[in-house]
């Protein structure tokens, strides 16, 4: 977790001071970089409510804006000032790249848009030529953390999504109830909103720290049909409700979208006719089977628990499945046992019946005939039908 990453940070830059280490700045490296972590949360938080002004809100919002922005420029002048002491060949390196690509390092006219230039913002390359000895390392280790991190708030707002959703469907009639328990859960939603975006600029980060490896894994590429309850009450069968009311399967414009479009996320995706409804094509989504190193036991309990009823029902349908093999193929042989009975029965049964006209005894003998023939016609071609399942 990043409590964690940001101990074990302390007591290295601890040792690293007893042990004759210099101080550069009252900040300390680690700290450094936690504040710029920080500021990019706050970006994404100033962009998320520039968008929502631009939707057409109140003046008070309006306001609420211009003092958040005002308030980030200035945390991000001060952090410059810590910048320009753990990175100092951060200036010239923007210098050259200036003049060989013109316009790229220029930052937007917004807080929310200047881009903080941290050590996943540069190439590996050239990660010893800008910053301290071990700079892109201990952002690496907070950048690890913060991917985890995002992942169980995630797994925690999905499972608070589902219940509220399960709720609602149960409970709720009616609908005023019905758009106001609406309105709840697409605020949740919009928390998974912010979970997704930290965690996909958290592995952008890493990946452009470390390179391709086999932490790959674990932190998968976080796609929009990725994020999803293990329930997924919204893939579940659709019912038909009463007039009047809102239901899940009607998705607000609000929160429907194309595929991923910046902060957008659709976690309502379309159920088709293909992929149908039944559990044994459900999935259980990445994010869950994620090993879960938070000091948060209740969270991880949870997801443990989760994971655990998952792998019951799995493994009982599995189970049910083998069952189902095994009677269909007894019924199989039983099929081809019961044919050939019948066959030697209509053999039997040519002589059964005495009478004195011997047309009919022998119209009598060739119908016996002809069914055993039918019946053993039956039974090779069921035997070539089911060769291979026998």
């Amino acid at each position: 977790t990043q409590a964690q990453a940001r101990r074990e940070l302390a007591e290295d830059e601890e040792s690293w001071l007893a042990d004759g280490g210099v101080a550069l700045h009252d900040t300390s490296p680690s700290s450094f970089l936690i504040m710029g972590l920080d500021l990019e949360d706050m970006q994404r938080r100033v962009s998320k409510l520039a968008k929502d002004h631009a939707r057409g809100i109140t003046e008070t919002d309006g306001a609420s804006l211009a003092e958040q922005r005002a308030i980030l420029y200035q945390k991000i002048q001060s952090w410059r000032k810590v910048q320009a002491i753990y990175m100092p060949g951060l200036l010239q390196y923007l210098e050259n790249e200036e003049k060989t690509k013109p316009g790229s390092t220029l930052d937007g006219t917004k807080a929310e848009e200047q881009y903080l230039w941290l050590p996943s913002g540069f190439p590996s390359s050239v990660h010893d030529k800008i910053c301290i000895s071990n700079l892109a390392i201990s952002e690496d280790k907070l950048r690890t953390a913060q991917c985890h991190d995002s992942l169980s708030g995630l797994r925690d707002v999905l499972l608070l999504k589902s219940r509220m959703v399960l709720f609602k469907n149960k409970n709720v009639r009616g609908q005023r109830e019905g758009t106001r328990s609406r309105s709840i859960i697409d605020r949740v939603h919009d928390r998974a909103r912010k979970f997704a975006m930290r965690y996909r600029a958290a592995r952008v980060a890493k990946f452009n720290l470390c390179g391709p490896g086999s932490w790959e894994q674990s932190l998968q590429v976080l796609s929009d049909s990725d994020i999803r309850s293990y329930q997924d009450p919204e893939k579940m069968k659709a019912k038909t409700g009463r007039k009047g009311t809102l239901e899940d399967s009607m998705i607000p414009q609000s929160i429907s979208g194309d595929g991923i479009q910046g902060d957008e996320i659709n976690l309502l995706n379309d159920r088709t006719k293909r992929d149908g409804t039944g559990l044994t094509r459900r999935t259980l989504s990445w994010i869950w089977m994620v090993d879960n190193n938070t000091h948060n036991t209740h969270s991880a309990e949870n997801n443990a628990d989760i994971l655990r009823s998952e792998w019951a029902r799995s493994r009982a349908r599995a189970n049910r499945a083998t069952e189902e093999v095994a009677l269909l193929r007894e019924e199989m042989r039983r099929v081809l046992a019961f044919l050939d009975w019948k066959a030697r029965w209509w053999s039997s049964k040519q002589a059964s019946r005495l009478v004195q006209d011997v047309v009919l005894t022998e119209g009598l003998q060739a119908y016996a005939i002809d069914q055993a023939s039918l019946q053993r016609q039956l039974q090779e071609s069921f035997r070539v039908i089911w060769k291979e399942p026998l």
